[in-house]
């Protein structure tokens, strides 16, 4: 009885498999298995008797390799990134917006001519709607803008803030 051999279409299959983890977790490491296993797809193109354990040898390589290499590469471009925080002060917080909405808050600010503005968790969010006074309860009542950092607000009495 033969035993199981690895054929080309068995690593093209990998490539499209890491492929497709690439794209969708938007990481390079799967992209790198995608590469190996392209490299050693070709090399069985052009050589069926390619031993297995040469095959996963050339395959382990090429992906450590990469692996390595991008992980030199984003720590460095994060390590700069660090570094452009310092200098501009606080590192920008990404805050979930839309599960704002209904929610009451205290305006720290009034909201003057229609416009204000909010510090919450760190981010510095824009206000629309109705004038009030500093220390009054507003209720989130939608989002607006490109990147969603607007907030549109109205007033609301003898609620508490949750």
């Amino acid at each position: 009885m033969a035993g199981f051999m690895l054929e080309q279409w068995h690593w093209w299959t990998i490539t499209l498999l890491a492929c497709t983890f690439a794209f969708y977790f938007a990481n390079s490491k799967p992209a790198w298995v995608a590469i190996a296993s392209t490299v050693v797809g070709g090399i069985l193109w052009f050589n069926p008797t390619f031993p297995a354990m040469y095959q996963f040898g050339v395959f382990f390589a090429v992906a450590a390799v990469g692996f390595v290499v991008t992980t030199l590469i984003i720590g460095e471009r994060k390590g700069e990134s660090e570094e452009q925080e310092d200098q501009d002060g606080a590192p920008k917080r990404i805050l979930r917006v839309d599960r704002l909405i209904g929610h009451v808050i205290t305006l720290d600010t009034p909201i003057v001519n229609g416009n204000g503005v909010i510090e919450m968790q760190g981010a510095t969010l824009r206000l629309r709607g109705a004038d009030c006074e500093a220390g009054e309860k507003v209720r989130v009542t939608g989002i607006d803008g490109i990147d969603r950092e607007l907030i549109m607000v109205e007033p609301v009495d003898g609620v508490d803030e949750y």
